[in-house]
């Protein structure tokens, strides 16, 4: 059962309908001073990208990003906000409605993939497989960046904590990953500032590389 119901394509939906609470206006502080200590390499994938300005900092920069997001009216904003940049950036932006959990059917691989908020929204077991896909997806030395809460709330439709631990067991070089950084940090929102847990972690070759 996921965190957000029976539907939480339904839930999202309805956070859509007005500013969700993680729409701060721009990137996630922390997250954009990981890129600048580790920068990706072009194409990224931006997943849960919402209204896409994580997406948008990194096209600036001079990469080129795909978001999707499972929540149409998200990337609707997301293609509005492309619409109104330069040319030059908005030309290294797409925004796709898609799901994280079948990465594959987007038949492309990237250098990067970026999660600003993806990774805690779901269980245990769903992250599994949501990293199993990032995984056939990135390609060998491909890096993943995470910047997830690091506490959890004891009310019903929040993201759950991910521990330092957890990124240290789950990114493993017996599971094909090598960790750059991972620290604290601060998951900022329209209500108050949640304290996070920052990380990236490198694909490393595969045997048969």
């Amino acid at each position: 059962m996921s965190r957000f119901g029976p539907d939480p394509r339904a839930f999202f939906d309805g956070v859509y309908r007005e500013v969700a609470p993680w729409d701060i206006g721009g990137p996630q502080p922390d997250m954009v001073e990981l890129l600048a200590a580790l920068p990706p390499s072009s194409p990224v994938l931006d997943v849960g990208c919402g209204s896409g300005d994580l997406a948008i900092h990194i096209a600036k920069s001079g990469v080129a990003v795909l978001g999707i997001d499972f929540v149409e009216a998200a990337i609707e904003l997301a293609r509005a906000k492309a619409a109104a940049l330069t040319p030059e950036v908005a030309a290294r932006l797409e925004f796709r409605v898609a799901d994280a959990f079948r990465l594959r059917d987007l038949q492309r691989e990237f250098g990067a993939v970026v999660d600003s908020g993806f990774l805690h929204l779901l269980t245990p077991e769903e992250g599994d497989r949501f990293l199993e896909e990032a995984a056939r997806v990135l390609r060998s030395g491909g890096r993943y960046y995470l910047q997830e809460f690091a506490t959890e709330f004891d009310v019903p439709n929040t993201p759950r904590a991910i521990s330092e631990q957890e990124v240290r067991e789950r990114f493993t070089p017996v599971r094909g990953w090598r960790i750059l950084a991972v620290r604290p940090g601060e998951f900022q929102s329209r209500i108050a500032p949640v304290p996070a847990i920052v990380a990236c972690a490198e694909r490393l070759p595969a045997a048969s590389d």
